[in-house]
């Protein structure tokens, strides 16, 4: 299993966040990234965790691989910080740990591989599809259940601001693991010019400069399941 290292481009979300709130990120290695995260320390007791979530989104899938058609400098895991990665039983990914199981036993002599085991390629292939698949039902059974949950529970709630854009931003709750956008324009407002962004401080202002939200601050908002069309009902985040 390999995970390549993020480029300087997949990384510079993060660096844009963490120079606007102050923090010194040192992304030379995964080693030195993780000791950073680890000095990240703020006010806000969820300060650290929301930076390790945006660390984790600057970085690209881990992905099974056969060992043959690689060179040996890309079989590197970079979360893990090892040159050589394979894993055993998992409950989540049980089809590919009777592969990785099969794979050594047949490579120390105990056992010879089926048939089926020589297109290694197309098992990879598979597996990675099939993990996909898994963690897109996941979330698709998070947010179904979320809806049932919060449809007879209007609730107001604090969330921390973990994305600017340019009509609004992103919360996560803390409380209950949820993220979502928050507008602070409609789409027939959107481009009206009342809102600018501010890349290099990672704000939102109004632009006579009466309001303004800044990365990871800290928000009120009022969380309800609405319908906009029939049968398709939908969490709705709003500013308090």
């Amino acid at each position: 299993r390999r995970h390549p290292t993020p480029t300087r481009e997949m990384l510079e979300p993060l660096l844009r966040v963490s120079a606007a709130v102050g923090l010194n990120l040192d992304v030379s290695s995964s080693k030195a990234l993780a000791d950073s995260l680890d000095l990240a320390v703020g006010e806000d007791p969820y300060f650290n965790k929301l930076i390790r979530i945006l660390a984790t989104r600057c970085m690209s899938q881990a992905v099974y691989f056969c060992s043959g058609d690689l060179s040996p400098p890309e079989y590197h895991h970079y979360g893990l910080a090892t040159p050589l990665y394979t894993h055993f039983t998992s409950p989540i990914r049980r089809y590919a740990d009777v592969i990785v199981h099969r794979l050594l036993a047949a490579s120390i002599g105990i056992s010879k591989l089926p048939p089926v085991f020589q297109d290694r390629l197309q098992l990879t292939s598979i597996s990675d599809s099939m993990h996909r698949n898994a963690q897109m039902a996941g979330r698709a059974s998070v947010e179904l259940h979320t809806l049932i949950y919060f449809r007879k529970r209007p609730t107001d709630t604090e969330a921390r601001i973990v994305k600017i854009r340019s009509n609004g931003f992103f919360v996560f709750v803390p409380k209950y693991g949820i993220e979502g956008p928050v507008y602070l324009t409609t789409r027939a407002e959107k481009g009206s010019g009342e809102w600018y962004v501010d890349e290099q401080e990672q704000k939102i202002k109004k632009m006579d400069g009466s309001i303004s939200y800044s990365i990871l601050q800290t928000v009120q908002i009022h969380m309800e399941v609405v319908e906009p069309q029939p049968n398709r009902p939908k969490l709705q985040l709003t500013l308090i």
